[in-house]
């Protein structure tokens, strides 16, 4: 029995240091192939993250993208990519360039109300979007990298057209939804053709088609599959500019949605009116499947009661939202905050229902979860079945080699890839 288990003892510690000895290997041919790559093409290199709004993680399995599943393969592959909470666009985008859960950089749903100045945050509006107020609790990686050296161009993100503290990517314009895809990558492209110590190491494209024909058809529509198809053409046509200025061998693709989507039925609307009848102070203040009402003066405790008999629906005081979410009682957040069932949501009233496709749903839900794929320059491939959105950011930091700002993320990326995060000497 002693000889066995010294016999067993031997091989396990062999083996255990084979495993590190092939991991300390991976790294080294890693980092030995991204050094010779950015020798051979004499170009210092390039981090390009571009956001797919809307696209749900299973979207890359219809067949319709046949250059994202290139990319895919060679690199590495997620199978789900968890949003932070609510899974909505402006949190989610910001979460993924902060590494920061909503309740730590403030941006905490595309419809906010701040307490303590009344202003009023809302999707379209540039006075509200485009004013630093909003933004300036958490510190967006263009701005870390400028910090540190680095220069960035964003076509576009939420944030990148607001001057935080002050500062701005060096490259940028003022949103523009209707531009098009054409557009977008030549001025892109425009950007990334300048000699290098005027040419980015750190830029952004995001393309809004497939949330779109989400909402307006559903997520399993012939339009949500032809905006799959566009999209995908839009990355083909990136890639030859970047083979054309000699960028391709160097550039680092992090493509990422920020959520996925869910059909809602329009009879699955919940009724808010109906819902508050006998508090007629109270308001909802977010709609969809994350709902919030501001109480202004009603008891907390008789509304949370009523809207505990919609069976549809969970409802927090704002001190009692789960830890999970990641909210921290920021006081951006309504009163009370509500979670629809997979499947319904809230309206104004039972007549003036949502989009047929929504998100806004628990982020465990699997059709919130997003598409993420690593591929190029020092990428070697790898599956994942899941990582938390929040890990992206530590990511993106380990790439361009700064050091990360404090935040929430994990390094599930980093260590897939066999990457190590940067340490500025002190």
């Amino acid at each position: 029995m002693h000889t066995l288990r010294r016999t067993f003892l031997r091989l396990f510690s062999y083996y255990s240091g084979l495993v590190l000895v092939l991991h300390a290997g991976l790294a080294l041919a890693q980092e030995v192939q991204g050094a010779a790559q950015s020798a051979e093409s004499g170009r210092k290199p390039l981090v390009l993250l571009i956001s797919l709004d809307g696209f749900r993680a299973d979207y890359l399995g219809r067949g319709h993208a046949p250059t994202l599943q290139k990319l895919a393969a060679a690199g590495l592959q997620v199978a789900a990519m968890v949003p932070v909470f609510p899974t909505y666009t402006f949190p989610t985008h910001l979460s993924l360039v902060t590494g920061r859960h909503p309740g730590g950089h403030g941006i905490v749903n595309n419809l906010m109300r701040d307490p303590a100045t009344e202003q009023v945050f809302r999707l379209g509006a540039r006075e509200a979007t485009e004013n630093p107020f909003w933004w300036e609790e958490a510190t967006p990686i263009w701005l870390t990298a400028k910090a540190q050296g680095k220069r960035s161009a964003t076509l576009f993100w939420p944030g990148a057209d607001v001057a935080i503290r002050g500062m701005r990517p060096d490259d940028w314009i003022p949103y523009e939804h209707g531009m098009t895809h054409e557009r977008r990558i030549a001025l892109l492209l425009e950007w990334l053709a300048r000699p290098d110590p005027q040419r980015a190491d750190f830029a952004t494209l995001y393309f809004s088609d497939v949330d779109s024909a989400g909402h307006a058809r559903g997520p399993d529509s012939d339009e949500v599959n032809r905006a799959i198809t566009r999209v995908d053409a839009s990355i083909a046509a990136l890639l030859e500019g970047l083979e054309r200025l000699g960028l391709r061998k160097v550039t680092t693709l992090v493509i990422v949605a920020d959520h996925g989507m869910r059909f809602v039925p329009i009879i699955n609307t919940l009724d808010g009116a109906a819902l508050l009848e006998d508090f007629p102070r109270a308001r909802w203040v977010w709609l969809g499947p994350t709902s919030g009402v501001d109480l202004h003066g009603e008891d907390e405790a008789a509304v949370l009661r009523r809207l505990s008999r919609q069976e549809r629906l969970r409802c927090w005081a704002r001190a009692q939202v789960p830890v999970r979410f990641g909210l921290g009682a920021h006081r951006r957040v309504p009163d009370i905050v509500c979670l629809a069932e997979e499947g319904y949501a809230m309206g104004q009233n039972r007549f003036r229902p949502g989009p047929l496709g929504q998100h806004g749903f628990d982020p465990a839900d699997p059709q919130m979860h997003g598409l993420l794929l690593v591929s190029g320059h020092r990428v070697v491939p790898v599956r994942l079945r899941s990582v938390h959105q929040l890990d992206v950011y530590p990511l993106l930091c380990a790439l361009l080699g700064i050091e990360a700002e404090a935040h929430d993320g994990g390094d599930s990326l980093i260590r897939a890839l066999a990457l190590e995060p940067h340490r500025r000497s002190r």
